[in-house]
């Protein structure tokens, strides 16, 4: 089974350089390529002005209680990576889109789960209070007809249950 990780539980983590254990920066916000359908950056802030900065995914080398970036990771303005900066501007809020099969809303979307690559492996599926009292389901992205800002259009109905295939 692949690690797969909650793109919500990366919110307020602490990014750390892994040579040193230095604290850079906690994750602020995620930067989504909706296009190709992963996470390409991670947003922070922190260092000696406190200002926007981000990391690319690909600089992670460990996603835990915290996120442990390479040695010499560069941590560039947001503001002077027009391609990072443009992607967040235009980049909308998934949580709580509608999930459609065959016209019927089956739920809403709750989290994102991606891989160790930053790949969408997947969405976790809320069906409402009473449903999730038994557990959210979990949409692979293979099982995902289309997905826009207003809908996410699910192949089928039958969800498994998230806590069988994320860990």
């Amino acid at each position: 089974m692949r690690t797969l990780h909650a793109v919500n539980g990366l919110f307020g983590k602490d990014v750390v350089v892994e040579d040193t254990g230095e604290r850079r920066a906690k994750v602020e916000d995620v930067v989504f390529d909706g296009e190709n359908r992963r996470v390409v950056a991670l947003l922070v802030r922190g260092g000696l002005f406190g200002g926007r900065d981000f990391v690319r995914w690909e600089e992670i080398s460990g996603l835990g209680d915290v996120v442990v970036v390479r040695a010499g990771a560069e941590f560039p303005r947001l503001r002077d990576d027009p391609e990072i900066r443009e992607l967040h501007k235009n980049s909308q809020t998934i949580t709580g889109t509608a999930v459609i099969h065959a016209g019927e809303k089956i739920g809403s979307v709750s989290d994102i789960f991606v891989d160790d690559s930053g790949a969408v492996a997947g969405y976790e599926v809320s069906r409402g209070l009473l449903s999730d009292l038994k557990g959210r389901r979990f949409l692979p992205v293979e099982q995902v007809e289309a997905a826009g800002k207003d809908a996410i259009l699910a192949r089928t109905a039958e969800l498994p249950p998230a806590g069988e295939v994320v860990r």
